[in-house]
């Protein structure tokens, strides 16, 4: 285990490197796109898109979209509309955008470390750290007002989620205070003493910024003392068990001994405590909203865009209801690709006929005919991706959860392929410059 885990991390280590000494834009913008499964490219492509979906939306929109996406990083928001131009133009893996900021910023290399999220797997040194992050993030000016202002929304947004079950957890020790004593005065003494009092002041340090940093101390120390073992069962409950829950339920998901209905139950469970009421799947108006999506940027050409929007037009871009697909059990949209032939040597073996007839009928010939096109010019008809190593020929496939913040999904997922097909262009220019020369 230790070996292969050594492995990995030379790998990784080995791709870092390519991407930080190759000199052309396109080389980099190549390396980040086909590696972007890998965890600090697919952190960068992420949060970028994520980013731009954020910039692409009207005020309100945005404070809806920024209560559910879980990639809008803080460290996007201090920078420059030029250096979130490079990104796009680079995609660069994830550090390596913690070291540009350091670099300007003159952040020491210790502070870098934990900016990049090394916060170890004990719970009460995570804790730790993440204070530690925070501080070094307000000293340096990595926290803007518009990003503060996020967090504070997401914080009050999760305590009124929470205030139901507050109640009934107030509630039932109330009734069972009572049931002992026989005597509301006790009830009307514990809800005085403690309950109401925090929660009232934790909802105006929550809603007044001004005198909050005044009123969390006391606050956590009113928690702390008040209940110790409630406090050091929470840090448990939060630090480990849900962490190795939310882990064991992953690696079930994928197993084919896991029912459907569990995977069902377990997605429907998220979204509601999500507070996402999904309506129904409507195939139509996502393509909808796909093709008629602007994007406002200029390291994504024109060809790409109505490329995209034909093949979305067409319908050889899928559209997945996750609901259905269940692909993950977090996630409530997704861009991915699906693997249609495979390069071997000098040859292309397709291993997904049915796209195949698909792109037939479209095309409006044999299928033995499309298989002989595809064979000569598979970049005419599919994308181009790295899986296992291997070079592969794919389509698009994007599922998004029909819900209130539907066009900033369609948005994020829709940037996502964009990004795709440009380094699909890229893959493209370079075969044809190799032929001439």
């Amino acid at each position: 285990m230790n070996e292969k885990f050594d492995k990995n991390n030379q790998k990784l280590k080995e791709i870092y490197e390519a991407w930080v000494k190759a000199r052309d834009e396109d080389e980099k913008f190549l390396l980040g796109r086909l590696y972007w499964n890998l965890p600090f490219f697919n952190k960068t492509v992420e949060g970028l898109s994520a980013y731009k979906t954020y910039r692409s939306l009207c005020e309100e929109e945005r404070a809806t979209y920024a209560l559910y996406s879980s990639h809008l990083y803080d460290i996007f928001f201090s920078l420059s509309e030029e250096e979130i131009s490079e990104i796009e133009r680079t995609l660069p893996p994830y550090p390596y955008i913690l070291e540009m900021v350091g670099r300007s910023r003159n952040i020491s290399q210790e502070e870098l470390e934990i900016l990049k999220g090394n916060l170890g797997r004990n719970p009460f040194k995570s804790i730790l750290f993440s204070k530690k992050r925070r501080e070094i993030l307000e000293k340096y000016g990595l926290i803007t007002e518009e990003y503060r202002s996020i967090v504070e929304n997401r914080e009050l947004s999760d305590w009124k989620d929470f205030i139901p079950s507050l109640a009934v957890l107030y509630g039932g020790i109330s009734t069972g205070i009572y049931l002992q004593t026989s005597n509301p005065l006790p009830v009307f003494l514990y809800l005085l003493t403690f309950p109401i009092p925090y929660q009232i002041m934790r909802y105006i340090s929550l809603k007044k910024r001004d005198i909050k940093k005044f009123l969390d101390k006391p606050l956590f120390a009113s928690f702390l003392f008040r209940s110790p073992i409630g406090f050091l069962l929470s840090v448990i409950e939060f630090g480990l068990i849900s962490p190795l829950i939310s882990k064991i339920i992953e690696r079930c998901w994928y197993s084919d001994y896991f029912p459907d209905s569990f995977r069902k139950t377990i997605y429907k469970t998220h979204t509601f405590l999500l507070s996402l009421k999904a309506r129904k799947f409507d195939e139509r108006e996502i393509r909808k909203l796909l093709y008629d999506m602007e994007l406002n940027s200029s390291n994504i050409s024109r060809h790409t865009i109505d490329r995209f929007k034909e093949e979305v037009e067409n319908g050889l871009v899928e559209i997945e209801d996750p609901r259905k697909s269940l692909l993950n059990p977090w996630t409530i949209s997704w861009y991915r690709r699906r693997v249609v032939a495979i390069q071997k040597d000098k040859e292309v073996d397709i291993i997904d006929k049915e796209f195949v007839k698909k792109l037939a009928r479209i095309e409006g010939v044999s299928e033995e005919r499309m298989e002989r096109r595809i064979k000569r010019y598979p970049m005419e008809y599919l994308g181009c991706d790295l899986w296992n190593d291997k070079l592969v020929y794919t389509r698009d496939i994007i599922g998004v959860l029909p819900c209130r913040i539907l066009e900033a999904l369609v948005y994020k997922e829709g940037y996502t392929a964009l990004l795709a097909r440009k380094s699909d262009e890229i893959i493209e220019e370079k075969i044809l410059m190799e032929k001439i020369n």
